[in-house]
């Protein structure tokens, strides 16, 4: 009788303890890194950064504001919301995600809107590595 009592406490101990291991650690923000490839300081907030699942337009907020095209930033590029990233060699900095974009003519069209720039206006491209 002793080891059946003794293997449900076990267990009801692993439990509590799993779900309060979930409860404090929260929904995971996976990290990726980026180039950013578009950018109109100090006219537009606004920039876009490459990642390996596409391109990301994000709303610079607060932070580092020295950084341009060709930099690189490191955090959750593909989370919606208010975002703290890591400008490599720069700093930190806090920015909104806006939207996803699949590929280099959708996000220099996003970018054009956001910025409000002429339909002519030449742009960079992605960051070839």
């Amino acid at each position: 009788m002793t080891k059946p009592l003794l293997a449900v406490g076990l267990w009801c101990v692993a439990f509590v303890v799993g779900v309060v291991g979930l409860i404090t650690t929260g929904p995971g923000n996976p990290r990726f890194t980026g180039t950013v490839v578009l950018d109109f300081k100090p006219f537009c907030q606004s920039f876009i950064v490459q990642t390996e699942k596409g391109f990301v337009l994000l709303e610079w907020e607060d932070g580092t504001l020295f950084f341009g095209e060709g930099d690189r930033l490191v955090g959750p590029l593909h989370t919606m919301g208010l975002q703290s990233l890591n400008v490599e060699g720069r700093g930190a900095m806090t920015a909104r995600f806006k939207a996803w974009v699949p590929d280099l003519a959708a996000a220099q069209q996003v970018f054009r809107e956001r910025c409000r720039l002429a339909p002519g206006t030449p742009l960079a491209g992605p960051v070839r590595e």
